[in-house]
């Protein structure tokens, strides 16, 4: 096992745990709910697209949160990073050669202990070029008609603009159930919900799929890309910098499974 010694000492110790957790589970199927398996193995049955949409969600306006009271609301993650962006007059050159400089973006989450809700907030450029920047489209596609049962509602901006969304809580999957319960059994839906919308998830791991009363929920909810993003290198990000201008680090990464990575490339075809 080869740790990088700058990791902190707490990281390597919850990868040990999750690590010793996968190797008990996998070896003797402790913590696998078989009511989760019928129930997921019935809808996987029953699943027929957009057959029968979910109700639309709620739209709510961001301005109407008050997310300073800390009363009712607590801030779990701070996911802050640096964006490049383009000035002809900025100290900075990025990878493509353009001058400019970096500053400060991203999104915060929050957990509305009033109504249990874990409340994703993205700064206007997140949604307009950044990582969110699919998410409004996924959503239209029904990407997460089936996939997300726990969305509550979406935040929008005085125009209209999708700047967050708000998820029930559940209980994050351990990598041996997301295994069992998303590899074996629901990867038909997975598959044909990305065959039929042509987005794709590159971050389909354990971390980002809850379990709330029984029933599995996606929470990374702007981990998707167009399949036509698949695969490609840095002069397809370059062309694409007025789309979305941190294509190239965006897309080059994917988390996802084996079994979900060769049905998008059959999908895509060759890179």
């Amino acid at each position: 096992m080869n740790f990088s010694v700058t990791r902190a000492p707490r990281r390597v110790l919850s990868y040990l745990a999750r690590s010793l957790k996968y190797a008990f589970q996998r070896g003797t199927g402790w913590g696998i709910d078989r009511a989760v398996i019928d129930q997921l193995s019935a809808a996987n049955r029953g699943f027929h697209g957009r057959d029968v949409p979910r109700e639309e969600v709620a739209r709510l306006l961001l301005a109407s949160f008050d997310f300073s009271d800390r009363s009712r609301y607590r801030v779990v993650r701070d996911d802050i990073y640096r964006r490049f962006e383009a000035s002809e007059h900025g100290g900075d050159v990025d990878r493509f050669g353009r001058r400019g400089q970096w500053i400060p973006r991203g999104c915060i989450i929050y957990y509305d202990l009033c109504d249990d809700l874990f409340v994703k907030v993205f700064d206007d450029h997140f949604c307009r070029a950044g990582e969110g920047r699919f998410l409004p489209e996924a959503l239209d596609r029904g990407v997460y008609d089936f996939l997300c049962p726990a969305l509550e509602h979406v935040l929008v901006d005085t125009d209209g603009h999708l700047r967050g969304y708000a998820i029930r809580s559940g209980r994050v999957l351990s990598r041996y159930e997301f295994e069992r319960y998303v590899g074996d059994i629901l990867n038909p839906v997975v598959c044909e919900v990305t065959t039929r919308t042509g987005f794709y998830f590159y971050d389909l791991t354990y971390h980002n799929v809850i379990l709330r009363e029984g029933r599995l929920s996606f929470i990374d909810l702007e981990s998707i890309l167009p399949l036509s993003w698949y695969g490609k290198g840095l002069d397809f990000a370059e062309s694409m910098l007025n789309d979305i201008d941190i294509g190239y680090a965006l897309q080059s990464k994917f988390n996802s499974p084996a079994w979900y990575a060769s049905h998008v490339e059959a999908l895509n075809g060759p890179v």
